[in-house]
C-alpha cells in the first residue's frame, strides 16, 4: 500500500480531518492532501511525528507490510522509498535530541533582530517553502538551493547581489552532501555561518558537523523557534 493512503486509512481510523492531521503535524492542509492523493510524499522528518500521532508503524508507513510476507518473503520497499526507511529505522535509539546537540555545541542563546540574507539548501521542495515562510516572516531575506551543488553555484555567482550572512544546510541530499557543502563553504566563505537543518543527527554526525565549521545544528522535526533563534 502507498504510503499517502496508508495516512488516509489511519487518519480516517482516528476519526482525524486532514486539517487536524496537518495541525497536529505543524503542516498545511495542502500537504497533507499532496500526500494522500500521490501528488508528494513526506519529507524524512515527517516520519517519526506520522508514525506517532496516527499510531502506524514505519513499515507499514513506507509500505514494506504487506500481504506478500504471507507467501514467507520479505517485501521491501518501493524503490523511492527505501533509502527513506533506512533512514527512519532506528532513529529513536541512533538520534540526539536537540538538548543534547546544544550540549555539545554548546550553545547559548545570543538574540539579534538584524536582518539578514539566509541562503536555505535543501532537496525537499516542502522543506525549502517551510523555512523560507518561518524566516522571510521575521524579515530575513532568503534564496533557496534545491542541492549542494545549486547552493555552491549561488555563493559563487552572487545571485542576489547581497552577500549570504547565513546558510541552512541540510545533510542527507543526492549528490553532494551537506557535510562536503559545509565544508566547502567553511574554507571558500568563511564569513558565513552556517546551520545544519537534518534529521540525521547522530552523535558521530554531530560532531563532524562540528569539525567542520558548523555554527549551529538543529534536529529534524524541529520547532520554528529553535531555527530562528540561531539565524
Amino acid at each position: 500500500m502507498k504510503t499517502g493512503n496508508v495516512i488516509k486509512e489511519y487518519r480516517k481510523l482516528r476519526n482525524m480531518t486532514q486539517e487536524e492531521l496537518a495541525t497536529a503535524l505543524l503542516v498545511t492542509p495542502q500537504a497533507v492532501s499532496r500526500w494522500e492523493t500521490g501528488v508528494s510524499y513526506p519529507d524524512i522528518a515527517m516520519i517519526p511525528e506520522i508514525v506517532k500521532v496516527l499510531g502506524v508503524s514505519a513499515d507499514k508507513l513506507l509500505g514494506c507490510d504487506n500481504a506478500a510476507q504471507d507467501a514467507g518473503k520479505e517485501q521491501e520497499a518501493a524503490p523511492e522509498y527505501q533509502e527513506l526507511l533506512a533512514s527512519v529505522q532506528g532513529m529513536d535509539d541512533k538520534m540526539l535530541n536537540q538538548s543534547q546537540i546544544d550540549s555539545i555545541f554548546d550553545y547559548v542563546p545570543q538574540p539579534d533582530q538584524t536582518p539578514k540574507m539566509v541562503l536555505v539548501i535543501d532537496d525537499s521542495d516542502f522543506m525549502r517553502m517551510m523555512v523560507t515562510d518561518m524566516v522571510s516572516h521575521e524579515q530575513h531575506r532568503v534564496l533557496q538551493a534545491g542541492s549542494g551543488e545549486e547552493g555552491l553555484k549561488m555563493l559563487k555567482g552572487e545571485t542576489c547581489g547581497v552577500p549570504v550572512d547565513v546558510c541552512i544546510l541540510d545533510i542527507k541530499m543526492p549528490g553532494m552532501n551537506g557535510l562536503q557543502v559545509l565544508e566547502i563553504i567553511k574554507k571558500e566563505y568563511p564569513k558565513i555561518k552556517v546551520i545544519m537543518l537534518s534529521a540525521v543527527c547522530s552523535e558521530a554526525v554531530v560532531k563532524e558537523a562540528m569539525a567542520l565549521g558548523a555554527d549551529g545544528f538543529v534536529a529534524k522535526p524541529f520547532q520554528a523557534g529553535s531555527l530562528l533563534e540561531r539565524i
